[in-house]
């Protein structure tokens, strides 16, 4: 959980970051300049209401001043920035290709399948989107009740709150550049 200390911190140099002063901000955003003053201090945390009014009136997602990890505005990666592991053993991966920006909805990675691998026993389903181009190999994803064998070029996109899972029915390695927009993805 963020502190209220950290989170006053970037209130602070966000404001600052905008050259605007506690007047500014509280004109723009009906937050008295002595009450932001006592969360930039870590004093105080701002209501639900009032965070809003803040990130509004900064042009910024509220959810930026509560993230455990501060993000870049822009997000560079040379290389995958953090694999998970998708099935009991190695054989299904998700290598995350960026750091991903503040309050972004968007994960982009690469899924990699071994042939014959299957990346969960039953399938599952999530808030968001799916959208995945096939590069290499052969996938089947199954969505609901109806499996899609995919191939190199092969693109699907989806509503993640349907049941879906995927497998690698080849006997080549399959990988895809995936994108998800769930709420918390891997």
């Amino acid at each position: 959980m963020l502190s209220k200390e950290e989170l006053g911190r970037r209130l602070k140099r966000t404001r600052a970051a905008k050259d605007m002063t506690l007047k500014n901000v509280e004109s723009l955003s009906g937050v008295s300049a002595t009450h932001i003053s006592q969360i930039e201090r870590g004093m105080t945390s701002p209501t639900v209401g009032a965070l809003q009014k803040l990130a509004r009136a900064l042009e910024k997602e509220s959810v930026y001043f509560l993230e455990e990890v501060e993000l870049e505005e822009v997000s560079v990666a040379r290389d995958p920035v953090s694999t998970v592991i998708l099935s009991e053993n190695p054989a299904v991966m998700f290598r995350n290709l960026s750091h991903g920006i503040p309050g972004g909805k968007l994960h982009i990675g690469r899924l990699e399948l071994e042939p014959g691998s299957r990346a969960t026993g039953e399938p599952h389903h999530h808030e968001g989107e799916e959208c995945g181009v096939v590069v290499r190999g052969t996938m089947e994803i199954r969505i609901e009740d109806r499996s899609y064998t995919l191939n190199p070029g092969d693109t699907i996109h989806f509503n993640a709150t349907r049941p879906h899972s995927y497998s690698n029915p080849g006997e080549e390695p399959a990988e895809a550049i995936w994108v998800t927009s769930a709420p918390s993805f891997i």
